[in-house]
Order: C-alpha cells, then sequence, then structure tokens
C-alpha cells in the first residue's frame, strides 16, 4: 500500500466552484452530517482503542475535548525478564555453601564443578574441576563457540550447482548444509529458515533458459569421513542422530515434524533425488564437479547465529555434529572427524584453556568417549566473553522459559528466569549429566559456572533435579 492512497492533488485543489442549488445544499448538508458522524466515531473508537476518554458536550457547538488521564491496570504478573548484572555486586562465599550443597545424595557419582566469576574471571569454587569426564550434550557449546570464534555469526553454508560433463547435466556440490527443505518448509525452518531444493532447482532452470537436464551428478567429495563419530553406535544414527553427510533434508528426517525421527541410511541421495525431481531430470548418479565448471546457482544455509540457536535450544545432534565439521573444512581444510578435533582443541587453546585430558571425538557431546573438564568449559566461556564468540551466551536456554531448560527447576523456581545452560544427558551409558553456562546472584553478580557428573546411579532426573537446585542456591546465595 502507498503512504497515503489520497494523494491526488485535485482532492485538495482551490478553484472555487459555483453555489450548490437548494436540493444539491440539502443532500451536501445530509453528506456533511453523516461525514461528522463517521469522522466523530472515528475519533471515539481511536480514543477508546488508545485508553483516552474524551469528552464532547454538544455536537452542534463543540467545546475543546477534555484530557483526562486513564486509570492504570497493571498486569496480573509482570512479564518475565533475564536477571541483569551488577559490577558491583558483592561475590559470594560459595567455599561456606558449595560442599554442602553438592554432598547431596543424588549426586552420588563423580562430580566435576568449577563456578567463576564473569566481570574478572577469578574462580570462586572448583570440586575435582580439571577431572576429565563425558560431557554429553554441553559438548555443544564448544562447538558453538568454535564456530563463532572462527566463522562468525553471519556464515551461511553454501549448496551449488554446477555445469556437467555434456551439456544435458548438471553437478550438485554439497556444501556441509543439512538443514535444507524440499520446498521451503522443514524441521529446521522455526529456528533456522534457510534455502530449499526448489529455490536451487529454479535458479538452475533460469541459468539454462528453462531447459531442464537429464542428469544430475552428487558431488560429496567434501566430505571425506565415516558416517558417525568414534563411539557412536550403528543403533544410535537410527534416531539419535544420523549418518553423517554433506547434504541433507530435515537433516535426513524420515519425518520432518519428529526430532527422533527415524532417519535415511543415505540421506545426500535422497537429497539429490528430490532435487532431481524438481529441475526435471529423470538421473541421479554419483560424480565430481570438473576442475573450472561454471557456477550456474548457489544457495544458502540460515546465518550461523540461527543454527547454533537451533542446535543449541533442541540440543540437535546432527546438526551441531554439521556445524563442527563446517568449522573445520573452512579452518582446516577437511572435513573430518580429525580435523574437527584439532580446531576444538586449538580454539580452546586460544582462550586460554588448559587442554590436558581432554578429547573430541564429536561437536555433539554423542560420544561416550569425549572429555571434558569443569574447568575447561568455564575457561572457554571466560575466554568467550571478550571475542565474537561472546554470541554464544544469547543461544542458552533459560531456566524455566526455552530450550531443553524450559520444563526445568519445577522445584527451584526461584532459578528461572536467573539460570541459563546448556543441558547434557547420555542414555547409553547411563550416568553422564551435565549443565553448563551462566547464572546472575541476588546480588547481581554474574557468575560462569559447569557441573559434570559420571557414574551416578540414582537416575537422570534425580541428578538433572540435584543440579537445577545446586545453581538456584547459589543465585540465592547471600553469602
Amino acid at each position: 500500500m502507498s503512504l497515503s492512497d489520497n494523494a491526488d492533488p485535485k482532492v485538495a485543489s482551490s478553484t472555487p466552484h459555483a453555489a450548490p442549488a437548494p436540493q444539491q445544499a440539502r443532500v451536501r448538508r445530509r453528506r456533511a452530517l453523516t461525514r461528522v458522524l463517521a469522522a466523530l466515531a472515528i475519533v471515539v473508537t481511536v480514543a477508546a482503542a488508545g485508553g483516552l476518554v474524551w469528552q464532547i458536550t454538544a455536537v452542534t457547538s463543540p467545546r475543546t475535548g477534555t484530557l483526562t488521564a486513564p486509570e492504570a491496570y497493571p498486569p496480573a504478573a509482570p512479564a518475565p525478564v533475564l536477571a541483569g548484572s551488577d559490577a558491583d555486586a558483592p561475590l559470594p562465599d560459595l567455599a561456606t555453601v558449595m560442599p554442602g550443597l553438592l554432598a547431596d545424595p543424588r549426586l552420588n557419582g563423580s562430580l566435576s564443578a568449577s563456578f567463576a566469576d564473569a566481570l574478572t574471571g577469578e574462580v570462586i569454587f572448583e570440586q575435582e574441576s580439571t577431572t576429565p569426564l563425558a560431557p554429553a550434550s554441553s559438548m555443544k557449546v564448544v562447538t558453538a563457540v568454535a564456530a563463532f570464534e572462527h566463522l562468525g555469526p553471519e556464515y551461511r553454508i553454501p549448496t551449488t550447482v554446477v555445469e556437467g560433463p555434456t551439456e544435458d547435466s548438471v553437478v550438485l556440490v554439497a556444501g556441509g548444509d543439512p538443514t535444507l527443505t524440499i520446498d521451503g518448509e522443514g524441521y529446521y525452518t522455526p529456528y533456522a529458515a534457510g534455502a530449499s531444493l526448489k529455490e536451487l532447482a529454479d535458479l538452475v532452470l533460469e541459468a539454462r533458459g528453462g531447459t531442464a537436464p537429464s542428469t544430475v551428478y552428487l558431488d560429496t567429495s567434501v566430505f571425506t569421513d565415516t558416517v558417525s563419530a568414534t563411539g557412536v553406535t550403528a543403533a544410535e544414527l537410527v534416531t539419535s542422530t544420523g549418518p553423517m553427510a554433506p547434504i541433507m533434508v530435515d537433516g535426513g528426517r524420515m519425518d520432518n515434524t519428529e526430532k527422533y525421527a527415524d532417519h535415511y541410511p543415505d540421506p545426500a541421495m535422497v537429497a539429490a533425488k528430490e532435487f532431481a525431481n524438481l529441475l526435471g531430470a529423470t538421473t541421479v548418479e554419483a560424480g565430481t564437479a570438473g576442475d573450472g565448471a561454471a557456477e550456474l546457482a548457489v544457495v544458502h544455509s540460515a546465518p550461523m547465529s540461527a543454527l547454533v540457536d537451533s542446535f543449541i535450544l533442541t540440543s540437535d545432534n546432527l546438526l551441531s555434529d554439521a556445524v563442527a565439521l563446517q568449522t573445520a573444512l573452512v579452518v582446516e581444510g577437511a572435513m573430518t572427524w580429525a580435523a574437527m578435533s584439532t580446531v576444538h582443541a586449538s580454539t580452546l587453546e586460544g582462550l586460554g584453556v588448559d587442554t590436558a585430558g581432554l578429547v573430541f571425538h564429536d561437536g555433539s557431546g554423542l560420544s561416550p568417549d569425549d572429555r571434558m573438564t569443569a574447568e575447561a568449559f568455564t575457561q572457554m566461556l571466560l575466554g568467550a566473553t571478550g571475542t565474537q564468540a561472546s554470541s554464544v551466551f544469547e543461544s542458552l536456554p533459560v531456566a524455566g522459559y526455552s530450550g531443553t531448560l524450559e520444563d526445568r527447576f519445577g522445584t527451584a523456581e526461584e532459578g528461572e528466569g536467573v539460570v541459563r545452560g546448556k543441558t547434557g544427558t547420555l542414555t547409553q551409558p547411563t550416568g553422564v549429566i551435565s549443565l553448563t553456562g551462566t547464572l546472575t546472584t541476588a546480588a547481581g553478580r554474574q557468575l560462569i559456572f559447569s557441573l559434570i557428573s559420571n557414574g551416578h546411579t540414582t537416575g537422570p532426573e534425580a541428578v538433572e533435579t540435584a543440579m537445577d537446585e545446586v545453581t538456584t542456591a547459589v543465585s540465592l546465595c547471600g553469602c
């Protein structure tokens, strides 16, 4: 719609008009009165909508309207906001309260804990903080920090089509994006709406003058490793994650409405066939783009900030691994698990983290053979505060409100909106729970923390509840 639908200069003409005939005058008076009444109705409606009361005593000889202040109507409860930090707030003396909190019988396994001041970096409490343990999905925070540090929040993963070896063929060159959709609606679109195969096909047809090729070659040469990381079982490739590939639709899910849906055994070929159907091609084969092949079209994923939000909030194993491998490709020039491990280690070292004993088999934490320490997590987040990796703090779920913490803190409601963190749970093997993030004390001091439990026998829900209560107690600490 234009700014003004009545911007016709003739409407505002100042040219004099002849006096109307009596009948015309009566008609015009009626029309004028109708317009006045309509205008008054609009004024009253707008005034009511704005919470104003206009007192109009006479229509025929109106006086200046009287504006009266509306009566206050406060909401039943204030809108929730995140707790703010105060640089002048005192540091809590956690040494007096933490030993008792961590003696909770629900935390009967090996427990690594670290709490540090976000402003100064001072460690204010630690317990077995340098003991390497399986971190479960808290590992995704490492993947997020590495991606932000090396790629930046605006980075997008490309998917490209180039000319094929014959005039009647094209090559679909996979770039590592698992979030493609068929037609713009899919599993990842609520958090990370990116490119669709239909968009890519339309661009290719436009570049080819409307002529569809008969053959699509699929080039997956960018990914040169096994479909799963060390320690990840074949059974977990069915629902917990999927076989890794450098191109997928909806993360390779057969049902794009379910997080833990079954995954296709060969998600890259499934994506290529969907693309060929949209393009009008009849044959799909594996192939490799020729050197210097002309580009026909390219589409991109959502920005890295959206991808990180998605896999942090929903704890998506496949997407976090794909992002970790994409970071390895850009930094090390190889999309392999080994290159990813190298990038994770070097990233942490660059942030001042002691990496002794740390092991990175994947970017999701699904591998039970991964190893992190609570100290490494807090050191990493402290180091990230001064770099572009600080974007990771915006992605962390909020206790009681978002992501994997939305349904937590039921027994620790005071921590809702105050604690932010990435959860971690491994069911195979059992006894692995973690929580890593940040909180603000009642006095206003912001802390960074990490809790990792391995080998407990009380069950995941009991340990999660205990960690919720521990972090909430710290936030309420007046010590």
